[in-house]
């Protein structure tokens, strides 16, 4: 048997590091996860770091934390990244065709690519990180996936591209070097997400998916099978549990409890209204509360709002909710929240559904699989599988994840 390689997907996430390990089987076009870590950290905010020891300490947690677990060394690391520094451009690039046998080559591909990606402009302090082509245009011929191997004479491609702010991956970088952790590659933590969770059928129907964290809330949409727009609002679930705080005056772990025992997004016939009694905030206090007020008073309010921010920046993109024929896949931390599915289908008037990895894909333990937290960590381990995925990703000055794919795995379990 080969020597087995782990692969981690590390998620910087809204208040958290989340780390996956997992074997990538090439030849199976699959990824056995082995272990999985979350640790909380002060010193990320919505994916950019505000305290650097701090992100330090909680990356180099996480990391020997599922390196332990997983029971064998990481060789390959590729972050995740989101946060509303981000940014989103359209671009298009082309390409002439060796006219001798007309065959497109990754190096053709590679040059579209790169034509695409000179015809986008960034300020000084920022940085492309990631390219994803839409789709290919092949003489004249629209909505070609993967190119290679056919033939023509021209060839265009539709990108879609991720900017980020270069000192925020220089902060990265410098605390995942000062524990001895450094990356291979990035990816958009959102797209990585939604791209194991999302249907073939329903990303051709067109759907929406929404990856409700906590302190952001990410949106993917896509239109006729390929991306349309991507984008990101500063609210979140840990919005939900600040309210609760200032409103029943409670310690911030306390409202958290308060908020996944007994919150609720709406009122329904089942809704089961009790009081309650929890600490205040001085940690002595006794003081109550019933759902009723919870939920009509507090948590319904947040819900309206966020969902009221996701309607207009899909009516500013011209992507309205009659595109939503597949309906809208929801994840992240705080989608186990009881009655936010209903909240999202009578607000977009079309199907939803908590996402899950897809199977075909990833095989691992449940408690790993099914956690949401995880799923962003698990997609940038998974991400450049397939060139129908479309990923063009970055080469990383610091490492080259893509010349060792090649070596990986001629056998594996």
């Amino acid at each position: 048997m080969a020597k087995q390689t782990l692969i981690a997907g590390l998620d910087i996430g809204s208040s958290q590091i989340c780390c996956v390990a997992g074997i990538r089987d090439e030849e199976a076009r699959i990824v056995k996860v082995l272990s999985a870590v979350s640790v909380p950290c002060d010193g990320i905010k919505a994916g950019a770091v505000v305290n650097i020891q701090e992100a330090a300490l909680s990356i180099g947690k996480a990391f020997k934390e599922t390196e332990k677990i997983a029971g064998s060394h990481i060789s390959n690391i590729i972050i995740a990244l989101r946060g509303n520094f981000i940014k989103s451009k359209n671009s298009k690039g082309a390409a002439n065709i060796n006219y001798s046998n007309k065959e497109i080559t990754q190096e053709t591909v590679d040059n579209a690519l790169e034509s695409a990606k000179k015809q986008i402009r960034v300020e000084p302090d920022q940085e492309i990180f990631q390219i994803v082509p839409r789709e290919y245009i092949l003489n004249q011929q629209r909505g070609i996936q993967n190119p290679i191997g056919m033939e023509g004479t021209y060839i265009e491609v539709d990108v879609h591209a991720f900017i980020t702010s270069s000192s925020n991956m220089g902060n990265i970088a410098k605390a995942m070097s000062s524990v001895g952790v450094s990356y291979d590659d990035v990816v958009y933590g959102y797209l990585a997400a939604s791209d194991i969770l999302v249907t073939r059928e329903e990303k051709e129907l067109s759907c929406l998916a929404v990856d409700f964290g906590g302190l952001t809330t990410g949106l993917v949409h896509y239109v006729d099978g390929i991306i349309k727009h991507t984008d990101e609002i500063p609210d979140g679930s840990d919005y939900i549990t600040r309210d609760i705080g200032h409103k029943l005056r409670a310690a911030y772990s306390v409202s958290k409890e308060i908020k996944e025992i007994q919150g609720a997004v709406f009122v329904d016939t089942d809704f089961k209204n009790e009081e309650f009694e929890y600490k205040g905030a001085d940690g002595r206090s006794r003081r109550k509360c019933d759902r009723l007020e919870l939920v009509n008073g507090i948590i319904t309010p947040r819900i309206d709002r966020i969902l009221f921010k996701i309607k207009e920046l899909m009516k500013k993109n011209d992507y309205g909710d009659e595109f939503l024929s597949g309906g809208i896949i929801i994840t992240g931390g705080g989608s186990n929240l009881d009655g936010l599915a209903e909240a999202f289908e009578k607000a977009f008037n079309c199907s939803v559904r908590t996402g899950t990895p897809d199977p075909d894909k990833i095989i691992g333990p449940n408690e790993i699989l099914l956690n949401s937290s995880y799923t962003t960590a698990i997609g940038a381990i998974t991400y450049d599988f397939s060139n129908s995925k479309g990923y063009a990703q970055k080469k990383s000055s610091r490492s080259n994840i893509l010349s060792k794919i090649s070596k990986w795995f001629e056998e594996v379990f």
